[in-house]
């Protein structure tokens, strides 16, 4: 394909950003990053003077946490004494990070902060450790820490805000979290207007938080004045003698300094670097200290232990005694300003490490642009506030604060540590601040008492979540870094249609990005021969035409099957398994006999599929298999099934599949309301978006990717069959005994039960769609299935014995996530865990699903049965690209009605009226091409009667269960004959692409 008018009318305007770009080279180097930018390259610019820098601090320091946190230190301290010297004592800790980080600083200023001190400090004694924890922080700074941080701290401002408006009564959930949303686009509108605006901004609100914290203050020492000091007489009776409890109330008193080293990450736009870095730490976190000393004592006055542990807002309590309802309503107004303003801060601070990020390679090359005319990173301020809205959904803010806390004090630590090696790898370096080694020790110790502590005191799912999100970038971290994958996120077609479709909204030609060696390349043009054949495609490949490679072997093509099947049927279709069969009996023995029917199926595909070895499975297999006794029945039956499984089909299959993705995974992060059907919408679509763009990108990096997703989904079902067995052994055996009490007697609910059953295994066919890229397709393909699907079944039918030693049929049926529910009995204290382990079996299905559906697209233009654009595979990446997209977007197209039971009842009935046609061009096959190699070879009979079972799973669920929906499927199936005529049999050609 050539590129058209539009983008040669426009090379201009590129070639004035591409010009202004290549002038210099990249400031990122594979190692550091140099602190001296090219003269002519479009860099953020100092706007932030020593005042600046100081209300920066306090801005993001002074939050929420004073008004939240003294509860939270008071209630591990239990003494007033203590509770007010582990005050002191955490601002004093924040401050000696703080100088750490000044130190860093101050040899490396870049922003960034820990990003640059973890890759530079740590790397310059190990160089990959130093990359590795770099990119960790960064990857959990951009999707956790900062994220968290500002939703926690709009949902507060929403909180406190709606709590002083409406008076007596409370706010709503759902008002509060709409109000949180508006929040964060309005901060990031503001923030990616200039950098002076969201300056003044928090300069204003630094005023407002100071204000309200001296109101506090004068008070307290009126009261002082007045004798009010009964309550801090005694300070230390009912101290805490548990060491480790200490840990938590330092959580509790950290949270409220959290924003020390928020100035670290703004150094490249603070001028004078190395010396106002330094002193607005010294000069601003002593001031946050006296501040938070004399507030917590005003609160002392008037209210004791009691009071204040009973308080769920401390301050607003405070108000109601000391200033009546006028302060009731007035404080949490002034409170609320108070969290805005650390908003603020954390989205001015959190876009720019996305953006020193991107800079590094760790994240894509997109973010580290930034806005040619206010000089702001407005892709990072994007995200950041996207991200943060994402978390505002659960507004669950204690789990928030913990997975934060637990967090961020990991890779605290780490920095402090980086610090520490810097004193022996960089000692040539100018220091304008050093702190001593000992001090260095100290906090790296008291780094990691806080990450253990709390977690032995106190142990939460939230900890245990929080080390898997981290551990979790290491999924991106081997491909997109360590192996360098190419992301083609734009190029110059993109960016000329983008300017022409959207000028009226931006001139993307006022985005510039810093120079870096990140992944961004030129996009190739999608290369296409059309491939004509009347009768086969067997026929010897055009030694010119680019094709897909042999990429998968046998471990991969066993994965694949086992990576489709594996979805989410085994956590749903047990509820319409039982229902269908009455009885447990019978229900293990249609998951076995759906298990073996599956496996009899796939056999007659692998010997179809050896017979013709082409990609696009049933397509090549009716065309040439039923062609072989009548060429046009096979032809049309050929091209119904590739339009029903480009349109209906396979995009229904990856829809069910990423909607159930949504659904547990919010299920998962959702503690205590149900996900809205709209979010779990919303959810789905990036889901294939992002699946969409793996896919896209190399054949190598879905296989991956579909490997990983095999190992996330066999370990989730071991460890329910594992359960299993180990209640099996204690004797939870009551809901097995007399299995066939209550079986049904009506035989076509049997077919209803084998719907749900032989859903949970679609995808026994999947790799027949491949072939051409597997390797030794003749051995691999039956020799995959022959390993895979016995394996599924034996997975499967433990799993449901599993399910049977924690559940009754009654609870089973009443269940609407069956997994869910054996987890709440069999594994309570991980049971949150489970809706986001199923969702990723769920997501790699939807991986499978959308590999293989795009060859199904290629073979089916190939055919002249779509498009020829449909035929296209990138020249480099030689991936279907064309064909991933319609996938894509017609699977999105079906997540709009959010309706799986109807998409299921749609795809099974479809499906199996296609199947039962390979079924019977195989056996054709039998007799038309007896000739022909077989490497495997299923008896006639046998053939037969899966013909006839088909058949059956056709018509009896109609019977037992007429629905408008199986109605529609055969319309919407005949209604492809409709382009079949002057398309395909009068072959009437429409050029959409030029070769």
């Amino acid at each position: 394909m050539v590129a058209n008018e539009s983008y040669q009318a426009s090379n201009s305007e590129i070639d004035s950003v591409r010009n202004r770009q290549t002038s210099c080279k990249s400031s990122v180097q594979s190692d550091s990053l140099p602190s001296i930018p090219c003269t002519n390259e479009i860099a953020l610019k100092r706007h932030l003077n020593l005042w600046s820098g100081i209300c920066f601090i306090v801005g993001i320091t002074i939050g929420s946490g004073i008004f939240v946190s003294p509860k939270g230190v008071l209630k591990y301290t239990e003494s007033v004494g203590l509770c007010l010297i582990i005050w002191v004592v955490s601002g004093f800790v924040a401050l000696l990070g703080a100088l750490c980080f000044a130190e860093i600083g101050g040899i490396i200023p870049r922003s960034g902060a820990e990003l640059a001190y973890m890759k530079e400090g740590i790397g310059s004694i190990h160089e990959r450790t130093g990359d590795i924890l770099a990119y960790l922080f960064n990857w959990t700074n951009t999707f956790i820490l900062k994220p968290t941080s500002t939703a926690v701290l709009v949902m507060s401002f929403a909180e406190y805000f709606l709590s002083g408006i409406m008076d007596a009564c409370g706010p709503p959930e759902t008002l509060v979290k709409i109000t949180s949303v508006f929040t964060i686009l309005m901060l990031m509108n503001i923030n990616s207007i200039s950098v002076s605006a969201a300056n003044r901004l928090n300069i204003i609100f630094v005023i407002c938080k100071v204000v309200t914290i001296l109101t506090v203050i004068i008070v307290g020492i009126v009261r002082i004045a007045q004798g009010h000091t009964q309550y801090l007489q005694n300070g230390f009776d009912g101290t805490t003698r548990k060491p480790l409890s200490v840990a938590l109330a330092f959580y509790a008193g950290l949270w409220a300094y959290d924003g020390w080293n928020s100035l670290n990450s703004v150094t490249e736009e603070l001028q004078n670097p190395k010396r106002n870095l330094w002193l607005s730490i010294v000069l601003a976190l002593p001031s946050v200290i006296i501040l938070y000393l004399l507030t917590n004592i005003s609160y002392f006055t008037v209210m004791n232990k009691a009071l204040l542990l009973s308080s769920n807002t401390v301050a607003v309590t405070w108000g109601e005694l000391v200033l009546g309802r006028i302060g009731a309503n007035i404080l949490p107004i002034l409170i609320s300003i108070s969290a805005l303003g650390s908003a603020n801060g954390t989205l001015f601070s959190s876009a720019r490490y996305c953006m020193v990020g991107a800079r590094y390679g760790y994240l894509p090359e997109i973010f580290s642009y930034i806005q040619k005319d206010t000089l702001t990173p407005l892709p990072s301020i994007v995200l950041q506030g996207i991200l943060s809205i994402i978390f505002c959904i659960p507004s669950n803010i204690d789990e928030l604060i913990d997975v934060f806390s637990f967090s961020a004090w990991i890779f605290y630590g780490l920095t402090f540590a980086a610090t520490l090696c810097c004193k022996f790898t960089m000692k040539k370096a100018k220091r304008v601040i050093s702190v001593p080694i000992p001090l260095i020790v100290i906090v790296i110790l008291i780094s990691i008492y806080l990450v253990i502590a709390p977690v032995i005191v106190n142990p939460s799912i939230g900890f245990l979540l929080a080390t898997f999100l981290i551990l979790f970038g290491m999924v991106f971290y081997y491909p997109f870094v360590y192996y360098q994958v190419e992301l083609d996120c734009m190029n110059d077609k993109n960016i000329t249609a983008t300017m022409s479709l959207n000028s009226s909204m931006t001139d993307i030609n006022s985005i510039h990005r810093r120079q870096s060696n990140s992944f961004i390349i030129q996009q190739q043009h999608l290369t296409s021969e059309k491939i004509n054949r009347k009768n086969s495609l067997r026929d010897e490949l055009p030694t010119n035409e680019v094709t897909l490679q042999r990429h998968l072997g046998l471990f991969s093509g066993v994965c694949f099957i086992v990576g489709i099947i594996i979805g989410s049927g085994i956590f749903v279709s047990p509820k319409g398994v039982l229902r269908g069969t009455e009885s447990v009996g019978l229900c293990l023995i249609i998951w076995i006999g759906s298990g073996l029917l599956s496996l009899l199926g796939a056999l007659c595909y692998a010997e179809i599929g050896t017979v013709i070895p082409r990609n696009g499975a049933e397509i090549a297999y009716m065309k040439e298999g039923i062609g072989s006794v009548h060429e046009r029945i096979g032809e049309i039956s050929a091209y119904l099934f590739n339009w029903t499984s480009a349109l209906i089909l396979k995009p229904a299959s990856i829809a069910i599949l990423t909607l159930t993705f949504s659904q547990y995974f919010l299920s998962g992060i959702l503690i205590d309301c149900a996900p809205s059907e709209q979010l779990v919408k919303m959810t789905a679509v990036f889901t294939l978006l992002m699946l969409m763009n793996i896919n896209s990108i190399s054949v190598s990096a879905a296989n991956r990717l579909n490997i990983i997703f095999v190992i996330c989904k066999v370990v989730t079902i071991i460890i329910v069959i594992i359960v299993g067995i180990v209640r099996i052994a204690q004797g939870h055996t009551k809901y097995l005994q007399n299995g066939f009490d209550g079986t049904t007697t009506k035989p076509l609910n049997v077919a209803l039960a084998f719907y749900s059953g032989l859903w949970a295994y679609d995808g026994w066919n999947s790799l027949n769609s491949i072939t051409e890229e597997l390797k030794n397709p003749k051995r691999n393909l039956w020799l995959s299935i022959v390993l895979a699907l016995p394996s599924v079944i034996i997975l499967y039918l433990l799993t449901n014995i599993s399910y049977f030693t924690a559940m009754d049929k009654v609870t089973l049926l009443n269940s609407n996530s069956v997994a869910v529910t054996w987890g709440e009995v069999a594994i309570r204290p991980v049971v949150r865990a489970l809706p986001i382990l199923v969702s990723i079996s769920a997501l790699g299905g939807g991986n499978g699903s959308l590999y293989g559906s795009a060859r199904y697209c290629m073979v089916g233009a190939q055919y002249g049965y779509l498009p020829e654009v449909f035929a296209c595979i990138h020249k480099k990446r030689l991936t279907p690209i064309p064909g991933v997209v319609l996938e894509g977007l017609v699977a999105i197209a079906l997540c709009m009605p959010g309706n799986v039971e109807g998409l299921i009842d749609f795809f099974s009935f479809a499906a199996w009226i296609f199947y039962g046609l390979t079924f019977l061009a195989t056996l054709f096959c039998k007799f038309t091409m007896k000739k022909a190699e077989r490497v495997i070879s299923v008896p006639i009979p046998l053939i037969i009667l899966i013909i006839l079972i088909s058949i059956y799973l056709v018509i009896a669920p109609v019977i037992a269960d007429p629905s408008i929906g199986f109605l529609i499927a055969s319309l919407v199936i005949l209604f492809g004959l409709v382009f079949y005529y002057p398309f395909v049999y009068r072959k009437i050609e429409i050029n959409i692409i030029s070769t």
